[in-house]
Order: structure tokens, then sequence, then C-alpha cells
């Protein structure tokens, strides 16, 4: 009954959402590429005998890093096999676009309404459907379940708010997990997390996080020529802020001035998460009277030091992490935040410093906050204060330093255990 009942809401919001969503990404020039997309209006997959083809829905850009490993694998281990990504956000379409070259098409999901969703499985007809994380979409779980397609899920988490939001519609949320052939969980607490919400034990599997996989470690040639394009000399010691939100930029720099105080070549590398924040950033930065140039304005020939580096393209952050001699983690300070990844600066053997509201990314703050890997700090003066400790005390960094770097090592895998088990599955569905 409620699959009827969703599909037939679902119906009618689609005869509204479809004009204002038209309209609004016309007006404001968002949404644009690929909007036939979003209304089911996909690219045709032109199927070929003896050839299965897996439908996969990673949605954003850390989606698409965790997916990337995993469907490489895939690609490398059975040629023969057709694999279509798609995605929901811009980010996420440009980091699918450089890391899955090997995919037959790349497009937008559509918006979960049931013309929409019936008409691209229509025209893509996959022999699976593959959910990277836990953005449900119950429309397409729905029809998925009633064309008989299996469906599996991986690299699943479930933060304590979300588990919470979930409880008040458990019934719900139970007939929707048990649609699924199969949901591997990154960690065990995300495995108890599903049977609390009515998942039936047989269908949960726990694999680990497979973004590690995706991780390159930099090595030490590799890093001392990525401080020589950004022309920051060898003795001065450098702070990475790394994917930074609105309010947090104003906390950094803050504690960078203190910092300065007493380290006076300390170099800050700062990369707001999203590049139109660019200018906005960089007013911050005049306003304190430092001297700042921007990645993409360093040439070969200009002199070395500037006191801030703002990082202003697409897809450089994580190897940057290497030229840091201490990290932080934005969308981490300030309320509701969530967190980005904290395991890119720990693969590049990097001590990571956030703030108190991780809850995206709670187990591997829990897991490197163990170890001393991840630090959490408040504010400004918290901030700068650790900095200062692990700048002052060189035995106790490096021994972070070497824990990060083998923690990464150790957590590597997921991805063949990942393959493996989408092989098994395909296999199961023909």
């Amino acid at each position: 009954m409620m699959p009827v009942f969703y599909h037939m809401l679902s119906s009618l919001a689609s005869v509204l959402v479809l004009p204002l969503f038209f309209f609004y990404a016309i007006i404001n020039g968002k949404k644009t590429r690929g909007l036939g997309h979003h209304f089911g209006y996909v690219p045709t997959v032109k199927r070929k005998a003896g050839r299965p083809l897996i439908w996969v829905q990673a949605l954003s850009f850390g989606e698409v890093n965790a997916a990337a490993p995993v469907l490489r694998r895939l690609h490398e281990d059975r040629p023969d096999l057709d694999i279509v990504v798609s995605v929901t956000t811009d980010s996420g379409y440009d980091g699918a676009r450089r890391q899955m070259p090997f995919a037959r098409q790349i497009f937008f999901h559509p918006l979960d309404g049931w013309p929409f969703l019936a008409w691209a499985l229509t025209r893509i007809r996959p022999d699976l459907y593959v959910l990277t994380d836990t953005g449900f979409w119950p429309g397409m779980i729905y029809l998925l379940k009633a064309r008989g397609i299996p469906q599996m899920l991986f690299n699943g988490r479930l933060s304590e708010k979300s588990l919470k939001c979930y409880g008040f519609v458990k019934p719900w949320v139970k007939g929707l997990l048990n649609r699924f052939d199969l949901i591997c969980m990154q960690s065990e607490a995300g495995r108890q997390a599903m049977v609390s919400l009515g998942a039936e034990p047989e269908i949960l599997r726990v694999v680990g996080d497979t973004k590690y996989d995706g991780l390159k470690s930099i090595s030490q040639p590799e890093g001392f020529h990525l401080r020589e394009a950004l022309r920051i000399p060898a003795s001065h010691p450098v702070w990475m802020a790394g994917s930074t939100h609105p309010g947090e930029e104003i906390i950094v720099l803050d504690a960078f001035q203190t910092l300065r105080a007493r380290y006076p070549k300390l170099t800050l590398v700062i990369a707001p998460r999203r590049l139109e924040r660019v200018g906005e950033v960089m007013g911050l930065i005049a306003e304190r009277g430092l001297d700042c140039i921007r990645r993409s304005a360093i040439q070969p020939d200009d002199s070395h030091g500037h006191d801030v580096i703002l990082l202003d393209t697409m897809g450089e952050l994580a190897k940057l992490y290497a030229v840091a001699d201490v990290t932080f983690v934005g969308r981490s300070l300030i309320a509701p935040g969530g967190g980005h990844s904290l395991i890119e600066p720990a693969a590049q053997g990097k001590v990571v410093l956030h703030g108190p509201f991780v809850e995206n990314v709670q187990h591997s703050a829990d897991e490197l906050g163990e170890l001393g890997i991840a630090i959490e700090v408040a504010d400004a003066d918290a901030m700068a204060k650790r900095i200062m400790q692990l700048f002052e005390e060189d035995t106790l960094h490096a021994r972070l330093m070497e824990k990060a770097v083998t923690l990464v090592k150790e957590k590597k895998g997921a991805s063949r255990e990942m393959a493996g088990l989408i092989l098994r599955a395909l296999d199961g569905a023909q």
C-alpha cells in the first residue's frame, strides 16, 4: 500500500515540480547542465548481448570518491561489464567525469517522481542498481523492487541525527531497507543502527570505507615538487585549512595571526569548499593586511613566500595536504556543520584538526581521534594552542604522523571486497 501511495503522491508532486524546477534552473543558471536528466530524459544505453549493465548512484563528490576505486576494479576485472553512473550535484558530475572515463554514461539522477524514474529505467534497463552511501530515494527503491531489479547499498553510514529522524518513521524505513538485496556498512556501529531500524540481519555486511582505497599517498619528492609549485620556501612551516565554509575562514585567520606572532614564517593555504566563494574569502584576507595569492595566479618565476595561498582550483586539495605540516578540515566549526573527509589529510601522514560538528564523518573522527591523529578544537584560541603544541613537540608530531600513514594502509582493501559482492549479485541476477 505504501509504494502505491508514494507513487501517487510523487506523480502529483511531479506535475508541480517540473515547471518550477525548469524555471528555477533557467533564471538562476543552476541545474541547466543535464536539465532533462532530472526529468528522466537520461542518455539511452544501447545494450549488447552478453554485456551486463549496472547503474551506480553517487550523490556528490564525496560519494564519487568512494565509488571510484570500486568501479575501477570492476572495470579491470570485468571489461565486459557496462557501467553507468548518476550523480546529484555538479561537483559530483565533474568528479565522475575525471575519475571514471570508462563509464558508458554519466548523468544526473532523475528526481524521485514515478514518471521520471520509470522513463529513466526504461532507457537504461540495468541488471543491478547500486547506491553509494545512504541517500535513500524511496521512489526508486519501490520501483526497482516492483520491476525485479536487484539493488545494493555500499559504503553505508548513518549519523546519530539521521538515526533519530528515521526512528520517527521506523515502520516506513524498515520497509525501504528490506527491499535491498544487500546493505554494506562502513562499521559495526552502522550495521547495528540498521538493525535497530528494522533491517534484516542477513542482508547486512560490514565492509569498511572504500574511500581509503582511492587515497594516494604523495611521495617525499612529489611533496617537494608541490611545495615548489606553490612557491613556499623549504624553511617555512605550512598550515592547510581545507574545505572551509562561511564563518570558518574568520576563525582560521584569527588563529593564523596568533600563530604568526610566534612563527613569522608560517604559511597558510586555505581552500574554500565552494569556488564561488573565492572572492569573498580573498576580501577577508585583504582586510587583515595579509599578502595573499591565488593558486591559479602563481607563476614559476614568482618570488618565494606569501602569507596566504588561496586554493581556487578543482581537484588539488587531497594531494596538496602533502605540503602541510598540520591541517584543518572545515564544515565542522559552526553548527550544524557535518564535516568533510578527515582521511584525506591522514593519507598524507598529517595530523588533522576539526571542529565539534562532524556527525557525517563521526566514525572517522572517533577512530582517528583515539590515535591522536584527529584533534577537536572549538575556536581560534584552541586551534592556535594545539598547533603550537604540535610544532613545539617534534617527537610527538612525528609519532602521530607515522600513525596516520599506518592506519590508512591498514584500512585499504574494502573496494576489492565490495567489487566481489557486486559481481556475485550481478551473476545471481542473470
